[in-house]
């Protein structure tokens, strides 16, 4: 069997439509995806400020409040959402405005098709700046949900020695002589006059 090649057929007014609206998509292609990196990275820039003022402003007080450990997965959220903001705030910016560095001349390789390997690798960048985005915004709903719903720090523990036993727990109410003890058995009453030692205590057994 013997393969014929020969000339297609002849490009009308069509085929040149069609190759000039693809030379247009392609002259296209690298502003639409640096403006859509230019909108990420504006969320991203809300994201960071509000982690920033959450961690400089209301966070040392709001963790505090919470108990340990509890503080200690805080902060470690706070701080893998602070640097997969950064990084994903540096590849937004390299998919807005390019690698910062000088473009090497390529005399071989149309303006069109440089354009198009610009346009691809700043797509890469975006989708990579999309995805630390959204984990930095996952990172620090959790540190915030964490802060508000995590387990809250116990006040400070009393341990009371009467002549008949030991008492531990946080002081509720004191009237009449009579001082309240929250401790795990529940609220007791112990008469201030049968105190004989009041010592804090961390915690209690």
């Amino acid at each position: 069997m013997t393969l014929v090649l020969g000339p297609g057929p002849p490009a009308d007014g069509a085929d040149a439509a069609r190759a000039q609206e693809r030379h247009r998509e392609l002259l296209a292609e690298l502003p639409r995806v640096r403006e859509a990196a230019l909108s990420w990275r504006n969320g991203l820039a809300g994201l960071l400020l509000a982690l920033i003022g959450f961690g400089l402003i209301r966070g040392r007080s709001e963790i505090d409040k919470v108990a340990a450990p509890w503080h200690i997965v805080i902060g470690c959220l706070l701080l893998a959402a602070l640097l997969v903001g950064a990084l994903g705030a540096y590849w937004l910016l390299r998919a807005h405005n390019g690698k910062p560095a000088l473009t090497p001349v390529d005399f071989t390789t149309s303006t069109v098709t440089q354009d198009h390997l610009t346009a691809r690798a700043a797509l890469g960048d975006l989708r990579r700046g999309i995805v630390a985005t959204l984990l930095c915004t996952a990172l620090l709903v959790a540190a915030v949900g964490t802060t508000w719903y995590g387990p809250e720090k116990s006040g400070p523990k009393l341990r009371l020695r009467t002549p008949g036993t030991t008492l531990c727990g946080s002081a509720a109410t004191a009237a009449d002589g009579r001082l309240t003890l929250s401790t795990k058995a529940g609220r007791i009453a112990v008469d201030l006059a049968d105190v004989l030692t009041v010592e804090p205590a961390e915690q209690c057994p």
